[in-house]
Order: structure tokens, then C-alpha cells, then sequence
């Protein structure tokens, strides 16, 4: 995040206890998020080696101004370039928050020897701005784990609810979409594979969501979602609960790191490629062609599914990407919670399994069962 020093204004003293008043409570905020920033930028110093990563810069600076190291080792080349670009941008990123807090400090010295309510007012407001993007950056430098940096694929089916559940599949898959491109995340979100619901919504849908951190900021969405509302299809204006699953997978990179994940070949053999006519709204060629493209990779039973592109070609090339994903998460889940198996943890799409309830009837509360925390504004969520 870069920041653009602001200049001083004239100074201008209080003249009334009004203003003196104003001052004072100004003042008092700005002790508050000065108090607030300091512990942040602790956090921050704490949850990175960058001593280690300025050591890590160095050496892949020497690396890359090798003169012979593009002849000799081309496929390395690249990848140290974009480690040290990733380098780059974390150090650069940490260094600005540093410089800013300092500035912001001899702004605060200034503005309290002069008595300046201008510049006081202007420091405050500087300060609140850092303090909003200290908290939302200290929270991604948690995501340290191999394949959080990732774009993600989230795929959500419909389980117990009938035509509710296929309902609560569309709302569900909108809110991600709507979180996505929202002003100030810069993700882009498509749909990749959908299978439509007899009456509404969809039985199933595949979202990709494209962007640094994405898979860090959508991992913990996996699990049993749950839905309670008056259903609208319902004539009788009865109360449903209805439940839909969410998986997240990370956009297979196999150039990620300094030295690359691991390739995960997929022998021809292990694969069962089905083709068909898409669905849903599209052109002639879509509708009427067998481009929508079903790949199963026969040891594990994993399925996925793209028909969004305008081929048969580019929707394979898609699936193929997305088993890799899926494969690639159970490596990562494997290292992590030593299971072979990503499904083990979803368990049944029904009462009891899920990670979070949306209730819209007869109160409005949305619940995290994992950690306890509540909200009632789900329109507005959803």
C-alpha cells in the first residue's frame, strides 16, 4: 500500500473552549488508534521472519544478475524472478506501513506543540485510514501456508432442502461472487460449472475465484452450510431448513515458490472424459455442440466439470485445471491434518454437521458454530 505525504497547514489556534473542547477529544482518538497502530505493527514484525526474507532478497538478487544463469538454467530463471518479485512486494509493502507510522508521528508532535487543529484533524483522519489497513493486512500476513497466496475454486452442492437447498446453492454462490469483486478486495470471480435445480437455483455450482490470497481468505468456507427462512415455495408459508456443502480448492500453480510445487501428472489411464451440450443461456454453437466437458479421476472418484467456455477444447483445459486443484488440496490437507481424504470432514449434509447457520425466521441471525460469533444483518451479508 503506498501512501502520499501530506504537507503542513497553517497553524491555527483554538480560541474558544469549544474549539479546545474539540481539540481534546481529537486528540483522545488519535491516542486510540496511535495505541492501536503500535500493536498492529508489533503483530506485524512478529508474524514474518524478515530478516530471513531480506537474507532470502539478497541471494536471489546475486542469483538473478547472474550473467549465465538464463543460459544455463532457464527454467530456475523464472522462477527466482517471480520469488523475487513476491520478495519485493511484501518488503516494500511492510517498509511503507513503517515509514507511514513514522510520518504520522512527527505530524502528531507537530500538530500537539503548535496547537494546530487543521493539521491535528488531518493527522487524525490519517491516522484512522492506516489503522483500517494495518488490521485488514495484519490479518493476511497470517496466511503463511503453501497454497494460500492461490486463486481458489468453491464448489457448493445442495443436500438436504429440496428446492430450498438448490435456492440456498444461488444465494450462497451470489454472496461469494458479490464478496469477490466488491470495491477494494480486486478478485475476479466466474462460473465454470453449474447444473441447474428442477424448480430453482442450482443442484450444483462451481465458482473460480481469481487473485492473491483468495484460497487464504476462502479455505475456512469449507463445510455445511445451513438455511432457515418461510420458503417462498412453500404455499403453505411454513418454515424450511435447508443445508448445501462447500469445498475450496487452490488454483493449481506449479511454478509457486522458489523452487515449484510438486508437478501432479495425471496419467491418461486414470481419467474417464464424458462430453455433452451445455446448459443454461448461451449461444447456438454451445447449446447445440457437446462442449460441456465431465472429467472423473478413476483412483479417487473425484469429478469436475466446466461448460462455460465457448469449446470442448478450452472447457477441458478448465476441468483438467480444477482436478489438479482438487488433487493438490488433498496433497496439502494430507501434509497438514495427515488425511488422505478431503470429503472426511464435511460430513452429512444435514443436521448437526454444519459450520454455519443463516437464519431468517423467525429472528435474523447469521452463526459461526466454530467460533461463537453472531450477527443479525443477513440480508445484507447475503
Amino acid at each position: 500500500m503506498s501512501y502520499v505525504s501530506t504537507g503542513h497547514r497553517p497553524m491555527s489556534t483554538a480560541s474558544s473552549p469549544s474549539a479546545a473542547k474539540v481539540a481534546s477529544d481529537m486528540l483522545t482518538t488519535v491516542s486510540d488508534d496511535r495505541a492501536e497502530i503500535d500493536r498492529l505493527l508489533a503483530l506485524v514484525q512478529g508474524r514474518n521472519s524478515w530478516d530471513e526474507l531480506e537474507a532470502e532478497r539478497k541471494d536471489l538478487v546475486s542469483k538473478v544478475q547472474s550473467d549465465t544463469l538464463w543460459q544455463e538454467d532457464p527454467t530456475n530463471a523464472i522462477l527466482y524472478q517471480k520469488r523475487l518479485s513476491q520478495l519485493d512486494d511484501a518488503l516494500n509493502e511492510r517498509n511503507g506501513f513503517l515509514d507511514k507510522s513514522a510520518e504520522l508521528q512527527d505530524m502528531l508532535v507537530l500538530a500537539q506543540e503548535e496547537t494546530d487543529s487543521e493539521l491535528l484533524r488531518e493527522v487524525s483522519e490519517e491516522h484512522e485510514t492506516l489503522r483500517t489497513a494495518l488490521s485488514s493486512y495484519s490479518l493476511r500476513l497470517m496466511m503463511s501456508e503453501e497454497a494460500d497466496r492461490n486463486g481458489c475454486f468453491l464448489e457448493i452442492r445442495a443436500g438436504a432442502g429440496g428446492a430450498e437447498a438448490c435456492d440456498w446453492v444461488s444465494i450462497l454462490s451470489r454472496m461469494y461472487e458479490r464478496w469477490a469483486v466488491a470495491p477494494g478486495q480486486g478478485y475476479e470471480a466466474r462460473t465454470v460449472d453449474e447444473v441447474r435445480g428442477d424448480i430453482a437455483g442450482h443442484k450444483a455450482i462451481t465458482i473460480q475465484i481469481l487473485g492473491d490470497y483468495a484460497y487464504g481468505w476462502c479455505k475456512h468456507e469449507q463445510g455445511v452450510h445451513r438455511f432457515v427462512r418461510i420458503s417462498p415455495f412453500d404455499t403453505a408459508n411454513r418454515r424450511h431448513t435447508s443445508f448445501v456443502s462447500v469445498q475450496v480448492s487452490p488454483v493449481f500453480d506449479a511454478q509457486s515458490g522458489p523452487t515449484g510445487a510438486k508437478y501432479i501428472e495425471i496419467p491418461a489411464g486414470d481419467i474417464k472424459l464424458e462430453a455433452m451440450k451445455a446448459q443454461g443461456a448461451g449461444g447456438q454453437h454451445v447449446n447445440t455442440t457437446e462442449s460441456a466437458v465431465r472429467i472423473t479421476h478413476l483412483p479417487t472418484g473425484i469429478a469436475v466439470g466446466c461448460q462455460t467456455q465457448r469449446s470442448q477444447h478450452q472447457n477441458r483445459a478448465v476441468a483438467m485445471q480444477m482436478l489438479q486443484s482438487k488433487l493438490y488440496e488433498r496433497e496439502l490437507r494430507a501434509k497438514a491434518l495427515d488425511k488422505a481424504n478431503q470429503y472426511a470432514e464435511l460430513g452429512e449434509m444435514a443436521w448437526g454437521s454444519q459450520i454455519r447457520s443463516y437464519v431468517m425466521h423467525p429472528y435474523k441471525m447469521i452463526k459461526d458454530l466454530r467460533t461463537g460469533y453472531e450477527r443479525g444483518d443477513v440480508d445484507r451479508v447475503l
